[in-house]
């Protein structure tokens, strides 16, 4: 979105609705499918100390990526950094970043939380339009907010086709790409403490954005400066929209396999117990249910002799 005269913030405002609208659908992507779906069965199904290792180790650059959001966040508004730990180093296997005491006079709280809530979303999605840039991956990049709606799905039905068929499955770029991008797209979204801590702030700050918006042609400021003042909020609007598509079709063309793998994973499941529920039919000699759970009980609770 290049700002011209002829814009009118009503134009910019509605930039700034379709960014929202963008920022929903990958937070829904990225927490609803790749972590609470994909990663979440991968976790539930990967028996052993092996297998919770390899989960951890497949979230590490994600999760890595999200904390040091967290903490760059954190810093740039004014506090230091007590603690940063990673899945892989966290006991409960999460990761956190926790505030310490403000560097600087000026600090805020709830604007550092709100600013820390956002930024593994933004970051992540910055980071993995870059990482198809680096890599040599035909990511396609759109700035919505400049096209429209309709040409914006339109070329999203040719970009992730694109990116399924024009890949080189030979070349190691792909496959560091596609895990990589996986990792980043399960890990972006805020937490639950995140969302509990900053949610409230940043919606008060989108709202005074898009007041503010509304506000500058109605003040008294030389044309030149209110003109400097819109073209500032389309660049920012415009640089948005591009990263978040690309982390919309990286996301969601990178999580269709490993959406597909839990998937089958889960019917497996569901068909494996539903065997074993069929499979214990009580017999006619043994006794009501009710009765082996009183003996049970009573063989559990009796103290033997002792060795």
């Amino acid at each position: 979105m290049c700002y011209n005269a002829r814009m009118t913030s009503g134009a910019l405002v509605l930039g700034l609705i379709v960014v929202i609208a963008q920022t929903l659908v990958l937070f829904w992507l990225s927490r609803g499918l790749l972590f609470g779906y994909v990663m979440r069965t991968l976790a539930a199904r990967s028996g052993g100390r092996w297998g919770r290792r390899l989960v951890a180790l497949l979230r590490l650059p994600g999760n890595l990526l999200h904390e040091v959001s967290h903490a760059a966040a954190y810093l740039l508004t004014g506090y230091r950094i007590r603690a940063l730990r990673t899945c892989w180093s966290d006991p409960e296997g999460r990761g956190y970043v926790e505030a310490g005491q403000p560097w600087s006079p000026l600090h805020w709280g709830p604007l550092s939380a709100a600013l820390s809530c956002a930024a593994p979303l933004l970051v992540g999605a910055l980071s993995i339009h870059a990482l198809g840039l680096w890599l040599g991956i035909p990511l396609p990049a759109l700035d919505v907010t400049a096209e429209g709606v309709g040409p914006a799905a339109a070329h999203t039905l040719t970009g992730a086709w694109r990116l399924l068929v024009q890949v080189d499955l030979l070349a190691w770029q792909t496959y560091a790409f596609w895990l990589l991008a996986f990792s980043i797209g399960a890990e972006m979204a805020p937490s639950g403490s995140d969302l509990r801590q900053g949610c409230v702030m940043l919606a008060v700050l989108v709202l005074l954005f898009a007041i503010g918006l509304i506000a500058v042609p109605q003040m008294e400021l030389r044309p030149d400066r209110a003109e400097a003042l819109l073209a500032g909020a389309a660049w920012l609007l415009s640089t948005l929209s591009t990263a978040l598509f690309a982390g919309l079709i990286g996301c969601g063309v990178v999580g269709l396999l490993p959406a597909g793998l839990a998937w089958a994973l889960r019917r497996r499941s569901r068909a494996a117990a539903t065997g074993r529920g069929r499979s214990r039919r009580p017999s006619p000699k043994s006794p009501p249910r009710s009765d082996r759970r009183a003996r049970a009980s009573d063989r559990t609770s009796r103290r033997g002799p002792r060795r």
